[in-house]
């Protein structure tokens, strides 16, 4: 790794590993973007994201990767292919520390942390191809610092000819 950081997000995608912003120390947050590439076995820094800040998660979808949290009311999409930054859509409140995670072609924000420190029970769902965010549902209690993740499941008349 180029700097070591606490709290970025991370994320595949393109077959290397970016870790996006987070913070040397407590006080400072980074913009940085470090790309790690397995088959060369080099880290490089890439485009900044247009925030320094930490607290934040990623998810990858469609060779492009989305960032969210970091108490911004902002999600940044980064092309790691053209090395580019792009603001894409302004959410409803400052979180932190939430998870995020795709699921049929959506990206769902869930949970994290507000500014005055209290976890959300919120989840937000964001389409890419509409460029349209809404709040979905309430998770049964609130949550932050937390991962997610997407499982498919096994659809039997999909494997079987």
């Amino acid at each position: 790794m180029k700097e070591a950081v606490s709290s970025p997000a991370v994320a595949s995608c393109v077959n290397k590993l970016f870790v996006i912003g987070g913070g040397p120390d407590d006080n400072t947050c980074s913009d940085k973007v470090q790309c790690y590439d397995p088959e060369s076995d080099t880290w490089l820094l890439r485009a900044n994201i247009p925030i320094a800040k930490r607290c934040i998660t990623a998810v990858s979808l469609n060779n492009l990767i989305y960032v969210s949290g970091g108490l911004t009311k902002s999600i940044y999409c980064y092309d790691p292919i053209e090395d580019y930054w792009m603001h894409v859509v302004h959410t409803f409140s400052k979180q932190e520390s939430c998870g995020m995670s795709v699921c049929n072609g959506k990206i769902y924000i869930l949970g994290g942390r507000s500014e005055n420190g209290e976890a959300s029970d919120t989840i937000l769902c964001y389409d890419p191809a509409t460029g349209i965010i809404t709040g979905v549902a309430a998770m049964p209690r609130p949550i932050s610092y937390h991962g997610c993740v997407t499982i498919h499941r096994y659809n039997e008349k999909f494997y079987h000819s």
